[in-house]
């Protein structure tokens, strides 16, 4: 069977018309979910291509992949803020070939199946992990879709106008088990351009060595990997990387784990074999100051990690206790010091915007970020994604919010929700000043 796996582009002028283009993202990098489900794919014997939207000049590659590779099922990749891209161009694909099955997975689809499907673009949606859902749709497409699909862990469907959710699907407990993403499908490493000043070398390879998070932030969807911590192991994981450096070219490694350094163990065994790389590799990771020392952190920048992704969040302990976080200032402090004597580079997410942030909060924030010895920090506006507590809580307050094209889009001009006391116009300066504050310090300057 033909599979085309689609990632969606950040933003479309227009599908259909004469000035078809996508425009360009600043943040690219290569979609390792649509590649793990190829590899599945792959290993069933089905003809997989991969279409990322995001490297793309124009809507007519899309048109390309319709009309000479004719595709029998179509798979979307979509978070809320692409979710009206997918849209459209599942339609556009229904409308060149009117006899193609197209399904959608991803946060989105799981966290707002009926949505997804009342979009009337898709004919199933996937609901959390991918890989094994996946699997058993190509059995039951290639086997002529003889049995009901009710019977097929993890997807909803419509039947007779009427939304069916089939049981859930167990999350996979043993990641090796998962082929490696196939990489062969996706573009050259060379054409992904990720956010500047996250790497010192490119082509950058990105890695995701554990599934799952413990934490419970208010403001986070984690439906599709779930909450338990699920790790592949270290011989699995320097496979990978061995691959993506002799057979792919990366010069750098990224660790895109949610909670890297959860398991301290498996970090020092991991440690000590990346060590053993001649040349020696430079690599970066994301991770939580609650589950950082200062012993991992040295172990880590000995084995090249240069660079850290903190998600502080706030400078108010109050906030932080609303967001879930279980973490304080104290500790954000702590760990950004730790990491600064360790050698390491650190970056931080602070979230402003939140039900419960004031204009004081907000001070003491970008005062906090001011405070410390970050090498960059950004300040990211608060958004309600579906499946997140906030999201639910506001709901109940009796907010109504919409996926339309254009309504998640992560830019300056764009709030789909602003907290009490601020307008949209004062919040966007805000956040404008808030970064201006701590890039244009002397301090920062000089350093």
């Amino acid at each position: 069977m033909k599979v085309l796996l689609v990632d969606p582009p950040y933003e479309i002028e227009e599908i259909g018309g004469k000035n078809r283009s996508f425009k360009y993202a600043l943040n690219r990098i290569p979609s390792l979910g649509l590649a793990y489900l190829a590899s599945v794919g792959e290993e069933k014997g089905h003809e997989i291509k991969i279409y990322d939207c995001t490297l793309s000049g124009g809507a007519g590659d899309f048109d390309y992949y319709l009309d000479k590779f004719k595709p029998e099922l179509i798979g979307f990749t979509a978070t809320t803020p692409l979710f009206s891209k997918a849209v459209a161009l599942a339609r556009y694909a229904r409308r060149q070939l009117p006899s193609v099955s197209i399904i959608c997975g991803g946060p989105h689809s799981t966290a707002c199946p009926e949505d997804t499907l009342n979009s009337e673009a898709f004919d199933f949606a996937v609901i959390g992990e991918g890989e094994s859902t996946f699997s058993d749709l190509l059995d039951w497409f290639s086997d002529g879709k003889k049995n009901s699909p009710e019977n097929i862990k993890g997807v909803a469907f419509k039947k007779e106008d009427k939304i069916i959710k089939a049981p859930s699907r167990p999350m996979i407990t043993d990641l090796d088990s998962i082929p490696k993403p196939a990489r062969h499908l996706l573009a050259p490493l060379n054409r992904y351009s990720p956010t500047p000043a996250s790497y010192r070398r490119l082509p950058l390879g990105v890695i995701i060595t554990s599934r799952g998070c413990p934490a419970n932030c208010t403001f986070c969807d984690r439906a599709v990997f779930g909450e338990e911590y699920r790790k592949r192991s270290v011989s699995n994981i320097m496979e990978e990387i061995e691959e993506l450096i002799s057979v792919y070219g990366a010069k750098e490694i990224r660790f895109f784990d949610d909670t890297f350094t959860l398991d301290h163990s498996r970090i020092r065994t991991l440690c000590r074999e990346i060590k053993k790389f001649k040349p020696p590799v430079s690599w970066t990771c994301l991770t939580r100051v609650d589950i950082v020392n200062p012993e991992v952190l040295k172990m880590m920048r000995d084995a090249g990690c240069w660079q850290v992704l903190y998600g502080l969040e706030s400078g108010d302990n109050d906030i932080l206790t609303k967001l879930g976080k279980n973490t304080t200032v104290e500790q954000n402090r702590q760990a950004v010091l730790w990491a600064k004597k360790a050698g390491l580079r650190i970056r931080a997410d602070f979230l402003v915007g939140s039900p419960w942030e004031t204009k004081d909060s907000f001070s003491k924030t970008v005062e906090f970020a001011g405070s410390l010895p970050l090498d960059f920090a950004h300040f990211n506006k608060f958004v309600p994604y579906p499946g997140t507590a906030i999201y639910e809580q506001l709901l109940r307050e009796g907010y109504k919010f919409s996926f339309n094209e254009g309504a998640y889009i992560n830019n300056p001009e764009s709030f789909v929700y602003v907290p009490e006391g601020f307008s949209g116009e004062e919040f966007r300066e805000k956040i404008i000043e808030a970064h201006k504050s701590f890039y244009l310090r002397p301090a920062y300057i000089m350093k």
